[in-house]
């Protein structure tokens, strides 16, 4: 044999010792043949094959056969409705929806997109199939002794009561009184249907605050207090959600939140903080440092972890923002079904992922909302809290529960063709309801639009699907909302 053939050869064979000496590597399982190491598993012919011990020596078992998902469901395909197989997508009214944790939620592939912001010039159009599984509950509105409400963070009491903390605070455009700029609180005994303003301050803290149920009872909050010269993470702890006394912890150094092109783009909003299954914890907050200037905002979040709440290091490639423009604070809540759901207020609506905190499935869109919340409460009730401004009115947390309902609304909105807020000009489409069935409100005025003077709303149908339009000349932010059927469900 010549030298090189049989040095070949000698590879060769040398790899076959290597690869059988592997514990992965055998023949192909069969039920009762020999097998090397109990414990072992393996695949064939569409079974799952376990090593076990047998008397003296180690086999292969009978095998369990592997069932694998298809794509499809056969529940009742409609926004809400329930579903098994996590991802599958189906169409209806002329769209998809999408399987996103066991439910049918309405499917956004993309559209056209165009300039995002609160304020700036537009000529284009974004469009958005709004998610119809959001039903009005109640609002908690500014003035009445209140200055500008802003920035809920909810939690129900051991007792079943819902309670919402928020910022009493200042906004010179609604020439306000009552504010003082710190966290009170409101609760529901209801099911958030209506509220009762409680009496006193909550935390003498400036910025608005993430409050959770702290483990072995009482609660916990973080915030950003401000010192001279620097912001600095405040945290405290309550027995009562009542009363919170500050408490000393290092925190997160807002200088090393940084972009993907490393400029630090603090200080920072709120924070929103979950505690993940593995016992870390999970930190996202808007910036205020970088992008900050309409009309074309590009602001960042900064995301960062902890194994304690506490102590926090900022993970520059989770960064993110920029390019697209994170429009307020955005919001990551762990839900009833152990998933962390992520909303990105932008300019089409709330784009919401749902996964584990590092990974998430496709986006689907909540209505337009500032500062969204979420809570699931005990008994499976699901709510929404959406924040909005308006300077003839100030501000308001807008509550909402997920109902299941068969409508579709797609929201299209781009401003008026002379330019100015995109919110003087809003347009949407809705499948399922008659014009009689459709109103829309401004909840910062606590109005119906077509009360509001100056300002209009007009509605066609064609094909079965209703256009309305709503045109209102000095709304430059949103806190208008088109309200379908008796369930008064949100887009």
């Amino acid at each position: 044999m010549p030298p090189k053939v049989r040095a070949v050869a000698i590879s060769v064979i040398t790899l076959a010792i290597v690869l059988l000496g592997q514990p992965g590597f055998s023949a192909a399982p069969k039920a009762g043949a020999t097998c090397t190491k109990a414990g072992l598993t393996a695949t064939a012919s569409g079974f799952k094959f376990t090593c076990v011990k047998k008397g003296k020596k180690v086999v292969w078992n009978s095998g369990v056969k592997i069932v694998v998902a298809t794509p499809t469901d056969s529940g009742a395909v409609q926004p809400n409705g329930k579903c098994s197989v996590e991802g599958a997508k189906a169409p209806l009214n002329g769209g998809e929806v999408i399987c996103q944790n066991g439910t049918w939620q309405p499917f956004n592939s993309g559209g056209t997109t165009g300039t995002t912001g609160t304020t700036g010039t537009t000529g284009t159009t974004t469009q958005a199939l709004v998610t119809t599984t959001w039903a009005y509950l109640s609002v908690i509105t500014s003035g009445n002794g209140l200055g500008n409400v802003s920035d809920a963070s909810l939690v129900q009491t051991p007792s079943g009561d819902i309670r919402v903390y928020f910022k009493n605070g200042n906004d010179s455009g609604a020439k306000l009184t009552g504010f003082d700029n710190y966290i009170h609180s409101a609760i529901s005994k209801d099911a958030g249907k209506t509220w009762t303003i409680e009496s006193g301050v909550r935390m003498q803290v400036t910025s608005p605050v993430e409050v959770l149920p702290k483990t072995g009872g009482g609660y916990q909050a973080w915030g950003w207090s401000h010192a001279p010269g620097r912001d600095y993470m405040y945290y405290a702890e309550s027995s009562d959600g009542l009363t919170f006394t500050e408490i000393s912890v290092p925190g997160l150094d807002v200088n090393k939140c940084l972009t993907t092109a490393g400029v630090a783009f603090g200080p920072l909003g709120d924070p929103a903080i979950v505690k993940l299954a593995d016992g870390t914890w999970l930190l996202h907050a808007q910036g205020f440092g970088v992008g900050n200037t309409g009309p074309n905002f590009a602001r960042w979040v900064c995301v960062a972890t902890s194994p304690d709440g506490k102590t926090w290091t900022p993970v520059q490639s989770r960064s993110y923002g920029g390019t697209i423009d994170v429009e307020t604070n955005p919001n990551i809540y762990m839900n009833k079904s152990g998933k962390v759901e992520w909303m990105w207020p932008g300019g089409r609506g709330v784009e919401t992922r749902i996964g584990d905190g590092t990974t998430y499935g496709e986006a689907i869109t909540y209505p337009k909302a500032g500062d969204p919340e979420r809570l699931d409460l005990a008994d499976g009730t699901e709510l929404f809290a959406m924040g909005g401004f308006d300077g003839r009115g100030g501000g308001a947390i807008i509550f909402a529960k997920r109902v299941t309902n068969s409508y579709v609304i797609t929201s299209v909105s781009g401003g008026p063709p002379t330019g100015g807020s995109p919110n003087r000009l809003l347009t949407w489409t809705v499948k399922g309801a008659a014009v009689t069935d459709i109103s829309v409100m401004n909840f910062c005025i606590n109005k119906k639009v077509t009360e509001i003077s100056g300002a209009t709303v007009t509605m066609t149908t064609s094909g079965g699907v209703v256009t309305v339009v709503s045109k209102d000349p000095a709304n430059e932010h949103a806190c208008v909302y088109v309200l379908v059927g008796p369930e008064k469900i949100m887009g």
